[in-house]
């Protein structure tokens, strides 16, 4: 078997059946097979994609494990040489799996691989990530010095976990996605551990795929809240207690100076602000768990879609 395609499907059947859909159109010159973890939708996704495409490999969780975990439960199943992490809202092109297959095996460099993705309208997505748990991420994000220095973005160290591609040799080598994640950073946290393995990231311009960015998330509070808890999450396990800290005081660094300048830029700006604010400040009792325990319950705290 050459690759194992693993989706995440939570009460999303449409979308599952699209992005599974866009696969069997697809140029497949090689072996693969398509397993769908189910993060206990209770609903009739089940029936609605083993009808139409009955070679899918059907795993059913108990509970909603989240993205990661449930990538994990695939990834104890899958049989392929290569697997690829999709989205359930994902459109690939007839060519994607074939030109990423191809750059995969050609360079026993890649760790991970990604290609291009585009919003719907044809805009491309921000899918790479040149500073991973890096404070720069976090004065880029400052509005006074954005305009004074030139945060230059230099080697690509992770990629969005829409759409990885990886070899099965190296996943046994560095672990499957970190289980303390529910959601977001757990792809930038497992491309960090790639990269420590001595394998770079890379992203292909050969090919592209849609990425209907959000369409399998609901709560738009929820997913800020779950950013904030991933993210500081993830500055606790690598940087420790001291890393915790400063995150927090670079984020009120920024949210001050932000304060300052932001009535010279539009309403829907302000707006967001004020909700990130906001959200921020009620998601302190999460971060004492994250500072004491380095680990939070995430999935206890809001209904959570995936």
């Amino acid at each position: 078997m050459q690759l194992s395609i693993i989706i995440i499907n939570y009460k999303t059947p449409d979308l599952t059946s699209r992005c599974i859909e866009s696969i069997y159109k697809s140029k497949i010159p090689f072996s693969f097979e398509i397993i769908v973890v189910d993060n206990d939708s209770q609903d009739d996704s089940k029936e609605i994609i083993t009808l139409k495409y009955k070679n899918v490999k059907w795993i059913a969780n108990d509970y909603n494990a989240g993205f990661g975990r449930a990538n994990n439960l695939g990834l104890e199943k899958a049989k392929g040489e290569y697997i690829l992490f999709l989205n359930s809202d994902m459109i690939l092109k007839h060519d994607t799996l074939d030109i990423c297959l191809t750059k995969i095996k050609s360079d026993n460099q890649i760790g991970v691989l990604s290609c291009l993705l585009f919003n719907e309208d044809g805009s491309e997505q921000r899918s790479r990530f040149y500073h991973v748990c890096d404070y720069k991420e976090l004065l880029k994000m400052n509005l006074f010095l954005e305009k004074i220095f030139a945060f230059k973005d230099k080697e690509l160290k992770a990629v969005i976990g829409a759409f990885m591609f990886l070899p099965k040799q190296v996943l046994d080598t560095v672990g499957g996605f970190d289980p303390d994640f529910f959601m977001y950073s757990e792809e930038l946290e497992l491309c960090l551990r790639v990269r420590k393995s001595g394998k770079m990231i890379y992203q292909t311009s050969e090919t592209s795929a849609i990425h209907k960015h959000g369409g399998s998330t609901t709560d738009s509070l929820w997913s800020i809240r779950q950013k904030f808890v991933s993210n500081l999450l993830f500055y606790r396990k690598e940087k420790g207690v001291t890393g915790f800290f400063l995150y927090h005081i670079l984020f009120c660094f920024n949210s001050i100076t932000n304060f300052t300048l932001m009535w010279l830029l539009d309403v829907k700006y302000r707006r967001n602000y004020f909700r990130e604010q906001k959200v921020y400040l009620y998601s302190f009792k999460y971060f004492i768990t994250i500072l004491f325990w380095g680990k939070a319950k995430q999935h206890n705290f809001l209904k959570v879609t995936i």
